[in-house]
Formats: structure tokens, C-alpha cells, sequence
């Protein structure tokens, strides 16, 4: 016997259906961009998914970029597809499951949903990560960034003054320094790649208390500070460095950086997710065996010069 399913789709009056502040975080005006070129050619061919109140009123489900795009287009009427959703609990869990299948959200905007549901009481951490289909690390990993931020500072994501990459670093910082910190960020429109450089610095055992202050309260007159001391340092140490030699030196750099973010990477997917790169895995772990074997023996060469 066929079965059928039978899909919920009404038409609404979009402009009245609020946003969702949550599902909007991270969402980009190039994404918005490439949105309403899509919609202009091809049409609605992403549904928007909401959820109705007994009093007709809609939440969004998913589809967040979209509704605001048509929005910004006025277009006054659309069909959605209505979920059926009992709770609010009913509801976090529905965005999420909804958005993992794409990966449509931003890590802190999943912290902020799971901390909802852990909350509700209704389940543990092993039960959600098993609900989710995800692992408790990757879990984990997204409670920890949303309970780093202090209240202000996920304020402040929410009403897209600080971006999620922003925020990011800025968890790392002190809670009890972190809204100072956030606005003078926001009011003196540092960029995120000067942020991480911030926060590495004031993170930095061998950084005084005084630039540490700095960092906090005036961050652009510390960042001119911070380039300084390595522009000394660099100019010291490479003063009589080859071409090749500083090559090398920025290469291994990257590299560095590069690992630190792979780590962090492959700590968030699951073993089914990591199982789709294996065969890049296996290839970057044969090239990294040479790698290996090129750089034990350089050093082993240099100990023995060191010590004749």
C-alpha cells in the first residue's frame, strides 16, 4: 500500500510573521545577496517552515534568510510550511534538528538553543546529543562557547552589533572583562581578525598588566602597540634570514594555525561525518609521516652541530 504524506502548506501574511533573533545570527548580507538573486530566478525553491500559535501567530522554524529577504523585497504574501510543535521545548528541538540536516546555524546560536532544552529539564546531555544525532563532545563544545559569553555579550550577538566569529574570541577573554571589552569593540569598530590578535595577546603569559588594560579599554591603541612590539621582534630575529628562510618561517606558521583549526574542526563531527573525508584524512596523514620523517632528521642534524 502507498502511503502519502500530506504536507501542511498555508499562504500568510509574511510581513507580520517576527523574526527569530536566534536563527538570524550569522547570517550575512552577501548570503542575503545571493538569496534574492536566487529568488528573483527561480523563485521560493527553499521553503520557509514556521510553527502557529492557536492565536495564528507564526514562529520560524527555518527558512530565517529567506523571510527576511522577502521581507526587504515587500512581498506581503507567501505559502510556508507549518510544522506541528506542541512546546517551546518542542520548538529549540525542531530548529535544530531542522538546521543540522544543512548546517545552517552558528555554533553559538546551537549553544544558546541546547542550553534552552537542557534547561526545560526534559533531557540530559546524553539524551540530546542521541536526539540530535550528534555527539556529546560537539554538544559540549557548543554549550561551552554560549555559557562563556556573558549575558551582554550574547545580547549583543542576538542584535548583530558583534558577529559570531567576533564572539568567539571574545568567550575566550574574562566574563567579568567581556562587556567592557565588546563595546569598545563595537564603538570602535574593531575587525575580528584584530579581535583574535586581542585576545591572544591579553591571553599571553608574558603580557604586561598594563597592555592588558589597554587590550580591554582601548583596544585599537593596544592593537598599534601589539604590531609594533612585532614588527621589533620579527625584524630582529629575520635580520639576516633568506628569501627561503622566511618562507619557511611563514609557512610553518600557517601550518601551525592551520592544525589548531583542524583540531578544532574534527573535534566538533561526528565518526559518520568524519568517515566522508577518510580517504583526505589518510592522504594527509601519509603526507605528514614525510613530513615528519624530514623534520626529525633536520633536527637530530642540528642537535649534533649544536653539540660539535
Amino acid at each position: 500500500m502507498v502511503k502519502t504524506v500530506k504536507v501542511p502548506l498555508k499562504e500568510v501574511n509574511i510581513q507580520t510573521i517576527p523574526t527569530n533573533r536566534v536563527l538570524e545570527i550569522g547570517i550575512t548580507q552577501k548570503q542575503k545577496v545571493l538569496c534574492e538573486k536566487s529568488i528573483r530566478q527561480y523563485g521560493l525553491v527553499t521553503p520557509i517552515v514556521t510553527v502557529e500559535d492557536s492565536s495564528g501567530h507564526h514562529t520560524v522554524l527555518k527558512g530565517e534568510k529567506e523571510l527576511s529577504v522577502l521581507k526587504e523585497m515587500k512581498v506581503e504574501r507567501a505559502d510556508v510550511f507549518v510544522a506541528s510543535v506542541k512546546d517551546d521545548a518542542d520548538i529549540n528541538k525542531a530548529i535544530l534538528m531542522l538546521s543540522s540536516m544543512h548546517k545552517e546555524l552558528n555554533p553559538i546560536a546551537e549553544g544558546m538553543l541546547l542550553r534552552e532544552l537542557l534547561s526545560s529539564g526534559e533531557y540530559n546531555q546524553k539524551q540530546l546529543a542521541e536526539l540530535l544525532m550528534k555527539s556529546e563532545s560537539w554538544l559540549s563544545k557548543r554549550l561551552t562557547l554560549a555559557e562563556q559569553l556573558s549575558d551582554h555579550v550574547a545580547d549583543m550577538v542576538i542584535s548583530q552589533k558583534v558577529c559570531p566569529a567576533t564572539a568567539q574570541n571574545i568567550a575566550r577573554m574574562p566574563k567579568t572583562l567581556q562587556d567592557t571589552f565588546a563595546n569598545q569593540i563595537y564603538s570602535q569598530l574593531v575587525s575580528k581578525s584584530k579581535v583574535e590578535k586581542l585576545v591572544v595577546a591579553f591571553r599571553n603569559k608574558n603580557t604586561s598588566n598594563t597592555l592588558k588594560e589597554e587590550i580591554i579599554n582601548d583596544p585599537l591603541s593596544a592593537i598599534e602597540r601589539i604590531s609594533e612590539n612585532e614588527s621589533i621582534r620579527i625584524k630582529s630575529s629575520c635580520q639576516v634570514a633568506s628569501d627561503d628562510g622566511r618562507k619557511l618561517e611563514s609557512c610553518i606558521r600557517l601550518m601551525l594555525k592551520l592544525i589548531a583549526e583542524s583540531e578544532s574542526y574534527l573535534a566538533c563531527l561526528d565518526n559518520k561525518e568524519k568517515h566522508r573525508y577518510i580517504a583526505l584524512l589518510s592522504a594527509l596523514e601519509s603526507r605528514i609521516d614525510k613530513f615528519l620523517a624530514i623534520l626529525q632528521y633536520t633536527t637530530i642534524s642540528l642537535g649534533k652541530l649544536q653539540r660539535e
